[in-house]
């Protein structure tokens, strides 16, 4: 009985690696990176694309090649080409490694709502939903924060619920927050949430040694990649570089907003992605109804903290939203798990599952595949988000081999087509 059992276990995880991979490679198919895209990338991504065959080619970022994103965005771009020279696969391939990777923390997450491994596999499934609205061509810096955060969420939340400090993960979560803080620095909304709830508990608890335990730990971690980043840019001359573009121009860069963008910006994602309103609207409710103190309470000040951060620019670009994604695996994980409890048989769950895996493939990601992966691979359609400075594209474009048509350059590039 217990080896059927273990054979049992096996079969499942394997199901959920297999899932996830699936899941990944179906969502990352809208990236127009992958080895099969007709189209060019959108404009910001040709910026970092270019940065990164620059340099390969020897030339330092911030001091020879510029832009206003971090070191580590530009390091994950010449992993990439390193990884399939004169290829854009190996960023594609990253992209699909950082989506299992956050699917797999949206599953230890889900873990602490319920031991059902079907539940588990599918709130981290259903949380991924988002993307349809944000992925936007793919190459995004918030996607390549999303296993970032995901992890340090998962670590943060579990200790709400147990307590217990466990050093190994407090060191990831400042290493985490080192890595997505140089990606783009707003995307720190898990940190400024549950760092000074951690903390607090914490001091409420008494608990002062575990108290220094924790910032020894974090700040070791935090410290590892920020001194890292910074040894590397001294040592290439690119230090005051550096400064002077990620905190000079990207303080300017949100210097200027104002109340009404701000408020309109978060009024609009909040209204665009309609389960992040949904599953945490529920959530809400059922936790108000039984009037009780619970760590679940945790998700409301992250939400609302989300959409703060990806709001402050003003600027409100789609891609932000990929923010929120982190944002529903705790709901989505305790409502799809009282629906579980909620059925008087397993046998019921599961084909409520399945009934609801059938209308998602249906609608939603029939509705992917037709709109955003199907256009990827075609040829025709139009490649609105392509543009900016055409040196961008012919650079990459000389890289890659000659991968993108000059007549495609020249229609949605140079004469910037919108």
């Amino acid at each position: 009985m217990k080896k059927g059992n273990i054979s049992y276990k096996k079969i499942c995880i394997l199901f959920v690696l297999v899932g996830f991979a699936a899941a990944a490679f179906f969502y990352c198919m809208a990236s127009t990176l992958n080895p099969w895209s007709q189209k060019l990338p959108h404009l910001d991504s040709a910026v970092w694309l270019r940065c990164a065959v620059e340099m390969i080619k020897g030339k330092v970022i911030y001091r020879d090649t510029w832009d206003h994103k971090g070191p580590v965005l530009f390091f994950i771009q010449y992993l990439g080409l390193v990884l399939t020279p004169h290829s854009l696969t190996g960023i594609w391939i990253l992209e699909c490694v950082f989506t299992f990777m956050t699917l797999w923390a949206f599953y230890l997450t889900a873990g602490l709502f319920t031991e059902s491994m079907l539940v588990r596999f599918f709130a981290a499934v259903l949380s991924l939903q988002p993307y349809y609205y944000f992925f936007q061509q793919g190459n995004c810096v918030e996607e390549w924060s999303l296993p970032f955060i995901s992890f340090s969420l998962y670590f943060f939340v579990r200790f709400l619920k147990t307590f217990q400090l466990v050093r190994w993960e407090i060191f990831l979560a400042g290493v985490c927050m080192g890595c997505s803080f140089l990606l783009n620095g707003n995307l720190v909304a898990v940190w400024v949430c549950f760092v000074p709830l951690t903390v607090l508990l914490l001091l409420c608890k008494k608990r002062y040694r575990d108290l220094l335990t924790c910032a020894l730990w974090f700040a070791g971690g935090l410290l590892l990649i920020l001194l890292t980043a910074a040894g590397a840019l001294l040592l290439q001359g690119a230090w005051s570089a550096f400064v002077e573009t990620y905190f000079g121009f990207n303080y300017s860069y949100t210097s200027g907003v104002t109340w009404n963008s701000f408020r309109l910006s978060v009024l609009n994602f909040a209204y665009i992605d309609r389960w992040f309103g949904y599953f945490n609207v529920l959530l809400f409710l059922l936790l108000a109804h039984e009037r009780r103190a619970d760590w679940k309470w945790c998700f409301l000040p992250y939400s609302i903290l989300s959409l703060v951060l990806l709001s402050v620019s003003g600027r409100g670009y789609i891609h932000y939203g990929l923010q929120l994604i982190p944002c529903m695996i705790i709901p989505v994980s305790e409502c799809v798990e009282r629906l579980r409890a909620w059925c008087r048989k397993y046998s019921e769950f599961v084909f409520i599952v399945l009934l609801v895996s059938v209308l998602w493939l249906r609608f939603d990601a029939e509705d992917y595949s037709e709109k955003l992966i199907q256009w990827t691979i075609s040829t025709e359609g139009e490649n609105d988000y392509a543009g900016g400075d055409t040196e961008n594209y012919t650079i990459v474009n000389d890289w890659i081999g000659g991968r993108w048509s000059e007549e495609a350059i020249d229609k949605w590039v140079t004469n910037e087509i919108y």
